[in-house]
């Protein structure tokens, strides 16, 4: 159940970040002089921001599908996403995030009714992530 969506979800999240820090990472390249050391640890700290975020906001999107479904209670299923953040190192606070209570709901709309993330939109929810978060 929970746990099998919570492995999906992390690769389908590892797979968007990943592809929103190739993204990051060649626009820097791009640049004709290297960024000083300082600039560069704090655009690597904003990703890191945007990840935990992107990451959460997934991970609750996924969590009240399951719970709409029918498949999880709203306990069980609060229960289950904050361990499944702490267990990556991240605080549940993350979810009071306004940006993540403002992406989550969206996000929740891109997933099936399976609740993994609908292959044909993973640009949308990319997109979303690159740009609200």
């Amino acid at each position: 159940g929970f746990r099998i969506f919570i492995m999906r979800l992390r690769r389908v999240i590892a797979g968007l970040v990943f592809s929103l820090a190739l993204t990051s990472g060649r626009s820097m390249a791009a640049e004709q002089s290297p960024l000083p050391p300082e600039v560069q640890r704090r655009v690597a700290t904003v990703l890191l921001a945007r990840s935990i975020r992107a990451y959460s906001a997934m991970a609750h999107a996924g969590s009240n599908c399951l719970v709409k479904s029918g498949r999880l209670q709203q306990v069980q299923a609060d229960r289950a996403l904050a361990i499944s953040l702490q267990e990556l190192g991240i605080s549940p606070a993350v979810l009071l995030n306004p940006l993540v209570q403002q992406v989550s709901p969206r996000l929740q709309a891109l997933l099936l009714e399976d609740c993994s993330l609908d292959p044909e939109r993973e640009q949308e929810a990319l997109s979303m992530i690159r740009d609200d978060l």
